[in-house]
């Protein structure tokens, strides 16, 4: 028992350590077992991520109106990914929009600087973030809550089912995202999303059924537009689906809500 315990805080300081800027023990030994097996903790570090931002939300709405505390709340998530899923929708915004075959596509997605596309897909991405979560703590800070936490772990949760069930995109191992890109054991990988699931009893029963409907939708046109442009996915990809999931699941709940 305490060896499987061990073990699984090693994998999730794993996760910590790429898919957040949280600090792990030094003592981590990031050889012990198989690095992509920290995938599994990808929707907890989104649960984390979104107590986080609540918490913050919720210190700042002491000051601040609704439209202030929001936007500091997701400076702090800012803060706690490094920017990591999106900087990957401004890569993959510049690479799907500027190249025309698979090897263009995946330079562009690899150049450090920013495009147009890249900076329109943000700038778009942060209004609608910033005004649909406004109107979501206008309506109560319950609301505002329970939403985002479904989001943060539910958009992680689907990047999954892309890394589950295709290929990674690059056939050289320089990308820092080489060595987490395998897919997990089926008996990780089911118990995540199982896990992961629990969130929507958070919901109204509508609401839920239209959230994983629309989420599984979503997730499926994104699976086939990534195999047909680029012959699977990048890291990138997924930074891609993450933020689009998230930010399509708060705007269901806004609209169903509401």
């Amino acid at each position: 028992m305490r060896q499987a315990i061990t073990k699984q805080w090693t994998l999730c300081c794993y996760a910590l350590s790429f898919f957040s800027r949280v600090p792990v023990p030094a003592s981590t030994d990031f050889k012990a077992y198989p690095f992509h097996l920290g995938n599994a903790y990808f929707p907890f570090v989104g649960l984390l991520y979104a107590f986080l931002c609540l918490l913050a939300y919720s210190f700042t709405h002491l000051f601040f109106d609704e439209s202030l505390s929001v936007l500091l709340m997701l400076i702090v998530g800012l803060l706690f990914t490094g920017a990591l899923h999106e900087d990957g929708l401004a890569d993959s915004a510049d690479g799907f929009g500027g190249g025309y075959n698979k090897a263009q596509r995946l330079t562009i997605m690899k150049d450090s600087q920013i495009g147009a596309y890249g900076v329109i897909a943000l700038i778009m991405l942060f209004a609608l973030k910033l005004i649909s979560l406004t109107q979501l703590a206008e309506l109560s800070s319950s609301t505002l809550f329970i939403t985002f936490v479904v989001a943060s772990v539910l958009s992680r949760a689907s990047a999954l089912l892309i890394m589950q069930y295709n290929q990674y995109a690059r056939l050289d191992e320089s990308s820092k995202s080489t060595q987490s890109s395998q897919a997990l054991p089926k008996s990780y990988f089911v118990t995540t999303v199982l896990l992961s699931l629990l969130v929507l009893f958070l919901l109204p029963f509508s609401t839920a059924l239209t959230v994983l409907c629309l989420l599984i939708a979503n997730s499926f046109f994104w699976q086939r537009y990534f195999n047909n442009s680029i012959d699977g996915y990048t890291g990138d990809c997924l930074g891609l689906l993450q933020q689009l999931n998230e930010l399509l699941i708060v705007l269901i709940c806004l609209a169903s809500l509401s």
